[in-house]
């Protein structure tokens, strides 16, 4: 193999060498024999109109040997991307669009699109192919770009950290919770936390949906039930919970008190309609078995608050968190109905994004939300 320096130097190289030398003379950069030439259906223009420098820069030549052990990018002539410019791609990869990810980082769209162009360019790689819609990360660039998502958050949390010992909390904290146990629950909660942790600042989203932890700019989700994915990172915080039926003193007085599971058909229901899951199928046990449910659902809603309020203003019977209405019924706004029954094991828990369990104001606000949620229910 002919050393590098033979190139400037020594006995006359041989043809191929010239030919190679003649490449990285002019700024093309070799293709690796690896990978399949790009044709012009999958051409970068049909995402971004990038540069056309589809080749990996710095990439072997076939004489070259194959080696097992990674090379740092700076040794195959790659420069390192900017932090900037991954962020600013991980958006447009989560927004479907360059413009929609300029506008949410203040910047104007064509700075944006020469920026992700340049990125592009240095990885030798597209990132991004256009369909009919929208653009959509190509199979190279969704695996890099979850990489980068993995190492942005390591790195944001080192920056978090830096200086700090890992007891002091500090930084930003991006929650994600429901409505009604966001707004009448947990958020007292977070105000108690804020007062004693005055270098932490939080970022709350408040919305009857399940945050993808993944994509969206969220650390940990306070969320109901078990997860759905079994590698998710969780954090209990409520375990003893179940949701139960309740409904006002005023409607039971009005349409009387159900006494057998059969006499709620005679009854209004109040569906919440909760992550594509139908509001009128409410899973119940009675003392353990599975029962069949059955109420004339007029009123549907896709919010838990709405629900819990129709609830308290007298329209029906309502399937809720014990958690969530507990303050309702202690001041007798609401009452249980049929006590006997409850749904399985509706624990609460604090689901935490890849890369911020380890954080102090992560451990930190799992302790307190625990003993605090665990006291109140005790109480």
């Amino acid at each position: 193999m002919v050393k590098k320096s033979a190139i400037a130097a020594g006995p006359a190289p041989a043809e191929g060498t010239v030919r190679q030398a003649r490449r990285r003379s002019l700024a093309i950069p070799v293709a690796p024999p690896v990978n399949p030439p790009v044709s012009r259906a999958a051409s970068p223009r049909s995402s971004l109109r990038d540069s056309p420098r589809n080749e990996m820069p710095g990439s072997p030549s076939a004489t070259s040997p194959q080696t097992t052990s990674p090379i740092p990018i700076e040794a195959r002539g790659i420069p390192t991307p900017e932090l900037a410019a991954l962020r600013l791609a991980l958006r447009v990869a989560d927004l479907g669009s360059v413009a929609a990810a300029a506008r949410e980082l203040n910047q104007l769209s064509a700075t944006a699109t020469a920026a992700v162009r340049r990125l592009e360019a240095q990885l030798g790689v597209r990132l991004f192919t256009r369909s009919s819609r929208a653009l959509r990360p190509t199979p190279e660039g969704a695996a890099f770009l979850a990489r980068s998502r993995d190492a942005l958050a390591l790195i944001d949390q080192a920056m978090g950290e830096l200086h700090a010992p890992m007891t002091q909390v500090r930084g930003v904290l991006r929650l994600a919770v429901s409505a009604d146990l966001g707004s009448y629950v947990i958020r007292p909660l977070l105000d108690d936390f804020l007062q004693a942790h005055a270098a932490l600042q939080l970022e709350l989203t408040i919305a009857d949906r399940i945050s993808d932890l993944g994509r969206e700019p969220v650390d940990a989700a306070i969320r109901y039930g078990v997860p759905e994915q079994a590698d998710q990172i969780v954090r209990p915080l409520l375990a003893d919970n179940h949701a139960i039926l309740v409904a006002s003193p005023a409607y039971l007085k009005r349409a009387g008190t159900p006494r057998r599971v059969e006499d709620l058909a005679e009854h209004e229901g109040i569906g919440l309609r909760i992550a594509s899951r139908p509001g009128h199928r409410w899973p119940l046990l009675e003392r353990g078995k599975p029962v069949t449910v059955k109420l004339r659902v007029r009123r549907s809603v896709d919010n838990g608050l709405v629900a819990r309020q129709w609830a308290v203003d007298g329209h029906g019977i309502a399937f809720k968190s014990r958690l969530d209405v507990a303050a309702d019924l202690a001041a007798g706004r609401l009452v249980q109905v049929l006590p006997q029954l409850q749904s399985p094991p509706y624990p609460l828990q604090l689901v935490l994004a890849r890369g911020t369990h380890l954080s102090a104001r992560m451990r930190v606000l799992g302790d307190f939300l625990q003993g605090r949620l665990g006291a109140g229910v005790a109480g």
